[in-house]
């Protein structure tokens, strides 16, 4: 069996791979900014539903409700209290992050595997995958929504795809090399 070996243009797929993990990152802290406005505000904390959550959690806990809104994840009760602007927002940007936890391990297996011997298309791959779920990201937060989702989908399904295939080619390639 042959040796594993590290191409030098496998730098550019631990990029990708680091820029995968950044976006994720932001894209889930930029679902903060919506917890915060529907849940830290002054409005909701004073809804008479919500005071008698508080109410309820401090007497089950000894603590008063998360300022956030945990655990609540946006079909809960605490979002029951939000106006529908507000739940709207909420969700969308969660879907956002959600969306790319769900196919980011995946593409990131395919991408480190495959990269080994297809280092600069999948390198490449990775990156057009990084920018499409910021892309899919941000237009989902949109005043579009789900319709403003659908570039980033389109783009970050290039680079998906892409990677799924160059990760079966390579393994194709590797078994008719090893038989």
């Amino acid at each position: 069996m042959p040796a594993l070996e590290i191409p030098k243009e496998y730098g550019l797929v631990m990029v990708a791979a680091g820029a995968i993990g950044l976006s994720q990152t932001f894209i889930g802290a930029s679902v903060m900014t919506e917890r915060k406005k529907a849940f830290a505000s002054p409005e909701f904390a004073a809804k008479p539903a919500v005071k008698d959550m508080n109410e309820a959690h401090k007497k089950a806990f000894d603590q008063e409700l998360s300022k956030l809104g945990y655990p609540d994840m946006g079909c809960g009760r605490y979002s029951d209290q939000l106006d529908y602007a507000q739940w709207v927002a909420l969700n969308n940007a969660q879907r956002g992050h959600y969306n790319m936890v769900e196919s980011s391990g995946p593409v990131l297996a395919c991408m480190l595997a495959a990269g080994l011997r297809y280092p600069k298309p999948c390198g490449a791959l990775g990156l057009v995958y990084a920018a499409g779920r910021w892309i899919f990201a941000l237009g989902y937060r949109s005043k579009k929504g789900t319709h403003g989702r659908m570039p980033g989908a389109l783009t970050s399904a290039i680079g998906m795809f892409g990677m799924y295939l160059s990760a079966l080619v390579a393994g194709v390639n590797t078994l008719r090399l090893t038989a």
